[in-house]
């Protein structure tokens, strides 16, 4: 997406508030007004903060599209059925009734309309929808002519985004970020409804999570190690891997169902899941995979940490008077 050519078409300011602690929801009647100051910062911050591959996603719903309620919004005020200031009440009380997990912060939202977007081919606008949970503290200077007094003041940090999501005019495409998600992930679920539109690393990084846990889930060592031999050989072979090759060899060491929770998991934790024909990069994975996979669980809680190019051939333990010695079988492989 470029957005170098950018503008700020409208903005306007509504707050919300947590119904569930009786805190109130105000609509601003209006739009608010926007100089090149302002403008440069919005571009700058909120602009340029969420324009990304790593946010990106799509707009869903269980049954029918239309029915994502952020989604058909936006589609009647892009199609002209709905006003600037009428599309940016619905959103705020779309909001509003999606905020009554105790977690929820009140805070100031921001629906900006951007013009000026383009996917390389054709100019687009895009609906800027930012909730401000978090006012920073700064000083101001003020110069009065014989003296230069330093006041205390409290505002929003445009480039650092609590809560966003940029709407574009084409499509059911959305960038979109959490960044306090972690105490109640109502923004991109309930709010948003949106899924994350996996890429090349965070694929990578989805698929090795469900290897690292099948792996720490075979119980003989030597099979764990039989399976780490067996996916990095298959990563070093191949430019590219899919997760359907990775199941299989993972099927050959655990049960299918224990394989299929594991990536039904992973979806759950990455926002997204993957077909069994998603294609990898072979390199990236491995990468990601090596140094986690040379760890090997032994008995008696003992990990071992095999060394490059060696595979775990046999372990024997012998306790004995409070004594443990344990023996191990290592083998080169090419």
């Amino acid at each position: 997406m470029l957005i170098d050519e950018s503008r700020v078409e409208r903005l306007v300011v509504h707050r919300v508030g947590n119904p569930s602690r009786d805190e109130s929801l105000q609509l601003s009647e209006r739009a608010s007004s926007v100089d090149d100051e302002v403008s440069g910062l919005l571009l700058d911050g909120y602009l340029k903060g969420i324009v990304s591959d790593k946010k990106k996603h799509l707009f869903f719903h269980e049954s029918e599209l239309n029915l994502n309620e952020i989604y058909h919004y936006s589609r009647q005020f892009f199609r002209g059925e709905l006003d600037f200031l009428e599309v940016s009440h619905r959103i705020a009380k779309h909001l509003y009734a999606r905020s009554q997990h105790p977690n929820i912060s009140a805070g100031d939202l921001l629906v900006i309309l951007f013009s000026g977007l383009s996917d390389g081919d054709a100019s687009q606008r895009g609906l800027g929808v930012f909730k401000s949970e978090i006012r920073d503290e700064f000083l101001t200077l003020v110069d009065s002519g014989d003296v230069i007094d330093i006041r205390h003041a409290t505002g929003i940090n445009p480039k650092l985004i609590d809560k966003g999501a940029l709407i574009l005019e084409n499509g059911p495409t959305v960038y979109a970020v959490d960044r306090l998600g972690h105490s109640a992930k109502f923004w991109l679920d309930d709010f948003l409804k949106v899924m994350r539109v996996p890429d090349a690393a965070s694929s990578s990084r989805m698929v090795a999570s469900v290897v690292e846990q099948l792996s720490s889930e075979i119980e003989d060592p030597v099979e764990q190690s039989r399976f780490k031999d067996e996916v990095l050989t298959l990563c070093g072979t191949e430019e590219e891997v899919s997760t359907g090759q990775l199941s299989a060899a993972a099927e050959k060491y655990v049960p299918r169902e224990q394989v299929s929770q594991a990536f039904d998991s992973a979806a759950e934790s990455y926002g997204f899941a993957l077909d069994e024909e998603a294609r990898l990069p072979a390199q990236g994975v491995a990468k990601r995979l090596e140094r986690t996979l040379s760890k090997v669980n032994i008995p008696h809680g003992i990990s071992l940490l095999l060394p490059s190019g060696m595979t775990l051939q046999n372990v024997q333990t012998l306790s004995d008077e409070g004594e443990l010695t344990v023996t191990l079988t290592l083998a080169r492989h090419d």
